[in-house]
């Protein structure tokens, strides 16, 4: 079910930059991304993608900033609709990759400071926000869902040795390759 949301959500008329998933040519491959992964959408900044595995149902978050083992790589999403029904409530994909290293107090900040920016010309962005937001909304017939609560459970209880990785990830980490 998720690979099939996934191609419905990909070949909607959106523009995928205003919700911080852009695809295609924007999806990078980095050090620290799993063997196998298949794009999701990629928030434009840093690196940071987010993926599918095989055989798993889970979104996941792959941050090559965030620094240290078992960390650049966890789940944001038990399944695409559920992580479409949180970027529909973040209003963007880029708080869900932050929630890792915040406090539930934090996270509502960004929250609140991400809906109170502002800036020369941004009523264009936020019309384009809107439109992608309720597309998704639409097609997937999804109401908004607060992540917080439920991607910190998910990432407690994530073990990222089940994560394959290519030479290179162990090479930039110094670390040595599992037999």
């Amino acid at each position: 079910m998720t690979r099939d949301d996934l191609k419905r959500f990909q070949a909607l008329d959106i523009d995928f930059s205003a919700i911080g998933l852009e695809w295609g040519g924007q999806f990078c491959d980095y050090f620290c991304t799993p063997i196998d992964a298949e794009p999701v959408g990629a928030i434009g900044c840093d690196g940071v993608h987010f993926i599918l595995l095989p055989g798993d149902e889970r979104v996941f978050c792959v941050d090559p900033a965030m620094g240290e083992e078992g960390k650049f790589v966890l789940p944001a999403a038990g399944d695409f609709r559920e992580f479409l029904s949180f970027v529909v409530f973040c209003r963007d994909a880029n708080p869900l990759s932050q929630i890792w290293w915040m406090d539930e107090a934090r996270f509502r900040q960004l929250l609140r400071e991400d809906a109170e920016r502002t800036w020369p010309g941004c009523e264009e962005y936020f019309t384009r926000n809107n439109a992608a937001l309720s597309a998704i909304a639409r097609e997937f017939d999804l109401a908004p869902a607060d992540p917080f609560e439920k991607v910190k459970a998910l990432q407690a209880s994530f073990d990222p040795s089940v994560l394959r990785f290519s030479d290179e990830y162990y090479d930039v980490l110094g670390l040595e390759r599992p037999q």
